[in-house]
């Protein structure tokens, strides 16, 4: 690839980003408006309520929630057909990675995919004050610009979440578990070169199966209010 194709291409990632930027006018509707924070990320394991506790966790707060509702809009700006979101987490090829990919040419290299992964997702936790549910973000985002989160719960509570959410039986229930859990670890392995279990990658690791999703919110806030205390 060109020199000239590399500019051109870098050209068209930041303008989709920008366009991204401008469309959003402030956090959803029902949301406080506060001074622009530092984000929030939250990294989870396969099933253990960590999206419903960074849901909880940004409206205690005041800030946007991005996780299906952030690829969704980068489909949607991206003019991606509606079939390239039926998969919305890293277990299988993300959202942001296909319209990344549809930006850059078919000989790109893994090194040209990775940077243009980062320039996107940087993109769009820039304008702070927001929540980001897993796709990497937290070894994205420098460690001293964010609270990085993550949550786990034991095998078996996440076993049976899963049996009663999807109807299988817990052997099919566990292996879906797995399944997810490695692919998750897969793509962050792949595209990071980390593992996204090690602990001295997070600010705190939140167990919810033996705290309750109000109380690890409070939790969280205390953490946030201590690293980033407000001016």
């Amino acid at each position: 690839m060109t020199r000239s194709s590399l500019r051109t291409r870098d050209s068209m990632v930041d303008e989709r980003v920008r366009s991204w930027q401008l469309t959003q006018d402030g956090p959803p509707s029902g949301l406080r408006r506060v001074a622009a924070r530092p984000i929030i990320t939250v990294s989870r394991e396969a099933a253990s309520g960590g999206t419903d506790l960074g849901r909880v966790l940004a409206n205690r707060l005041g800030h946007s929630f991005w996780d299906q509702e952030l690829v969704h809009e980068i489909a949607r700006l991206a003019k991606v057909p509606e079939h390239l979101v039926a998969s919305l987490d890293e277990n299988r090829r993300s959202v942001i990675e296909q319209f990344v990919s549809g930006l850059i040419d078919a000989r790109a290299t893994d090194d040209d995919y990775v940077s243009q992964l980062h320039r996107v997702v940087n993109g769009l936790v820039a304008r702070g004050s927001a929540v980001v549910v897993g796709r990497g973000a937290q070894f994205i985002v420098r460690p001293e610009l964010s609270l990085r989160v993550r949550v786990v719960a034991p095998l078996a509570q996440r076993v049976a979440y899963v049996m009663e959410r999807e109807h299988l039986t817990e052997a099919r229930a566990e292996a879906r578990v797995r399944e997810v859990e490695e692919m998750r670890r897969s793509f962050v392995r792949r595209t990071f070169g980390v593992d996204v279990t090690d602990a001295s990658h997070y600010d705190v690791v939140i167990n919810l199966g033996t705290v309750r999703i109000d109380q690890a919110v409070e939790v969280l806030c205390a953490a946030y209010e201590a690293k980033f205390p407000a001016r």
